[in-house]
């Protein structure tokens, strides 16, 4: 990984994982963490399915900010404290059954999640958000921290302290 682009080694991490590591706030102030599985459709562009029975839904349903975080697995990596991860700043939009997209991204969701995502997707409670990100950050490993920046956060700016 160390000879690697940060930005093939960043759409590799969003590509490989499956879950997304989720952060909202409640109407109290209270913040809650949290995960839930994603689709990403394009740069700047996830998609989250989730039941309005947890925290996590009730927030955004009342307020659209919420900061995700993908990060490569354990098990996987070499080095515990420096992790390969990108987290984003994003607006949660509520995309409605009715919505033109709806039933092309919840087909698209399907087929990433398989089976699980077919039964969730009959159930009432469930709703989708779309998550369109606002500021971004990737760490690769120590000494290759990249703020994301340009109109769809594809450009890897190497982030200096000091």
């Amino acid at each position: 990984m160390n000879d690697e682009q940060p930005a093939m080694v960043c759409a590799s991490l969003i590509e490989g994982m499956q879950s997304l590591q989720l952060s909202t706030v409640g109407v109290d102030g209270i913040p809650h963490c949290s995960y839930t599985p994603y689709l990403h459709r394009a740069p700047g562009s996830f998609y989250i399915f989730v039941s309005q029975l947890a925290a996590h839904t009730r927030h955004l349903l009342a307020n659209g900010t919420v900061a995700i975080m993908i990060l490569a697995d354990e098990q996987s990596t070499s080095q515990i404290f420096a992790r390969p991860r990108v987290t984003y700043l994003c607006e949660a939009t509520h995309i409605p059954p009715d919505s033109p997209d709806y039933e092309s991204v919840m087909d698209d969701y399907q087929e990433r999640h398989g089976k699980m995502a077919g039964l969730l997707r009959q159930l009432p409670d469930f709703v989708l958000f779309h998550l369109h990100t606002k500021s971004g950050q990737f760490v690769m490993g120590f000494g290759k921290a990249y703020t994301l920046t340009g109109e769809d956060l594809s450009v890897f700016e190497h982030s200096r302290t000091g």
